[in-house]
């Protein structure tokens, strides 16, 4: 594990929300960190992406905190069970939705072209491809070729985490509808 992750491991029992009741906010960071190694084995068997697992937690503590609130007498392993329901069903709705993806290439398959192929031509189209992006889309396509996540890149730009991350796919995935009805259209 990188020391990237083992910081932001630390920061996710941030997570809880806030119930109201010191009893019940106890409880439901026990259950977080129980179901920790849970969403990062769901990230990454059903995502291939362990970034995802924060995502994954940020709902299953809100859905949990919410339940909790309404049953106050639950002991921590319903909430942990709970948590894992919430972050196995997220997970597979998110598989779900990939399915139906454009299949052009990916943002991996670009940065492969620019930053690692040595062939020129490669690098030309991938320059080309970058160009298109708006500033904003170049910007967070370098920060995660450099390794930054999806947190560390919206907390640069004061902004949430998942609108800057479905801002940048939908980005993309308007330029490869542009690029692919082009070529449709010849």
């Amino acid at each position: 594990m990188s020391p990237k992750e083992s910081i932001w491991q630390g920061l996710t029992w941030t997570w809880a929300y806030s119930t109201g009741h010191q009893a019940s906010d106890q409880r439901l960071e026990a259950a977080a960190r129980a179901a920790w190694p849970y969403a990062m084995l769901c990230a990454w068997t059903y995502l291939n992406d362990h970034h995802a697992a924060h995502d994954l937690m940020d709902l299953a503590v809100e859905s949990t905190s919410q339940y909790a609130l309404r049953r106050q007498d639950l002991p921590v392993r319903n909430l942990v069970w709970r948590m894992k329901s919430v972050i196995r069903r997220r997970a597979r709705q998110q598989v779900a939705r990939r399915r139906f993806e454009v299949p052009y290439g990916s943002l991996l398959e670009v940065e492969k072209f620019h930053f690692v192929e040595p062939d020129a031509e490669n690098r030309v189209y991938a320059e080309e491809l970058m160009d298109r992006l708006t500033p904003f889309a170049q910007s967070i396509a370098k920060w995660r070729w450099l390794g930054f996540s999806w947190r560390e890149i919206a907390q640069q730009l004061e902004m949430d985490h998942t609108v800057v991350r479905r801002a940048f796919f939908r980005e993309i995935a308007s330029l490869l509808n542009a690029i692919s009805s082009k070529d449709e259209s010849k």
